[in-house]
């Protein structure tokens, strides 16, 4: 029986940072479920039943190898995998080479339902950190692409991605010291996590080795 494992967005984004990708991966398409809906999700007692109820759709209905997204972002802000990530996803037609399919687990249509609360903080959150790992990537709605309102025409990118730029940096990080997290971060140095809290000699080990690695002679 397929099964699907449950993430927060860090150890989703720890996942990924520490998966062999065989593929290049250069846009990050984002849809929404329309049915199964928020309300859905929340009054399933086995919340991986509706992850496999797509993927019982997918594969028996629409006859595809796997479930079409690389993720599913449920209500309460966690991820639950989906199709294999060195995959071709099933997410945008005549667009699928190089993405990453993401799937918000809600029907985000105006009158419907709204995208807010953990939900979006953790898009927002995963969005900062696909930006940041597969670098240059485009942003794809489905609808850009498709006749369907999807993700949902509640839903502005460009209001979303003013959101991911005004939330790239830890909240606790002093202005001086936000140049200094883009070298860090960029240059994989350190995940620029926990900004006011002490480092370790182990940590410090650990980033003079990776600069040392990275810019030494």
């Amino acid at each position: 029986m397929r099964r699907f494992k449950q993430y927060t967005v860090i150890e989703y984004i720890d996942y990924l940072k520490t998966t062999d990708i065989n593929r290049d991966i250069n846009q990050i398409h984002l849809h929404h479920t329309w049915k199964p809906t928020k309300e859905d999700y929340y009054n399933a007692s086995n919340k991986e039943d509706i992850i496999l109820g797509m993927w019982s759709y997918h594969t028996v209905e629409l006859g595809w190898s796997d479930i079409g997204q690389h993720i599913s972002l449920a209500p309460d802000g966690r991820i639950w995998d989906g199709r294999d990530i060195n995959e071709t996803p099933a997410s945008i037609k005549g667009h699928n080479t190089g993405a990453f399919a993401i799937e918000m687990i809600g029907n985000f249509d105006i009158g419907h339902e709204k995208l807010e609360g953990k939900q979006l903080e953790a898009l927002i959150e995963l969005l900062i950190a696909l930006f940041e790992i597969f670098k240059g990537s485009k942003f794809l709605f489905h609808r850009e692409y498709s006749k369907k309102t999807c993700p949902g025409t509640s839903i502005n990118k460009e209001a979303l991605l003013r959101m991911v730029k005004k939330n790239k940096y830890p909240s606790d990080i002093s202005e001086w010291a936000k140049k200094g997290y883009d070298f860090i971060t960029q240059s994989d140095l350190s995940d620029g996590s926990r900004p006011k809290t002490p480092v370790t000699r182990e940590e410090m080990w650990v980033m003079i080795q990776r600069y040392h690695e990275k810019y030494g002679k």
